[in-house]
């Protein structure tokens, strides 16, 4: 859709910079938080000035997936913790490792799902591993939706 928006700009002339604009606008929006369902979104690599954005959004609850020691990481499980308590929003760590999902995570995750206030904010590195959990759970009966 970008690309249409962006080929319509450039019909109509508008210069270079207006269409930069229009793809970081349309970009920032599309990737800042993919919804799994109308209850649950999930993020990726995260830093404090969107986790902010995140949670002005109406989230009541985040689960984070991703590992304080893992490579990469900008920001800790404690800094993110300060902003949600702040803005009265749970958090829960629950590090699981990128190509180890197993079972206990699982069933771990799912209790937290359950037991959670709605909409929750899932984080990890790219959004792979939470989506993962959420969509595990949920095949095997564990999510109550």
């Amino acid at each position: 859709m970008t690309k249409y928006i962006c080929a319509l700009l450039l019909s109509l002339g508008w210069c270079g910079s207006a269409i930069s604009s229009v793809n970081a606008a349309v970009t920032d929006q599309a990737i800042i938080s993919k919804p799994l369902n109308e209850e649950v979104s999930v993020a990726g690599q995260m830093d404090l000035v969107k986790f902010q954005q995140l949670l002005k959004q109406g989230f009541k609850s985040v689960i984070v997936n991703r590992p304080d020691g893992e490579l990469g990481n900008p920001v800790t499980v404690n800094q993110l913790r300060t902003v949600a308590e702040k803005s009265h929003v749970s958090l829960i760590y629950q590090p699981v490792e990128s190509v180890k999902v197993s079972q206990p995570d699982i069933v771990e995750f799912a209790r937290y799902y359950n037991s959670l206030p709605k909409p929750i904010l899932l984080v990890c590195r790219s959004g792979g591993r939470s989506t993962a959990l959420f969509n595990q759970a949920k095949q095997q009966g564990l999510l109550r939706e």
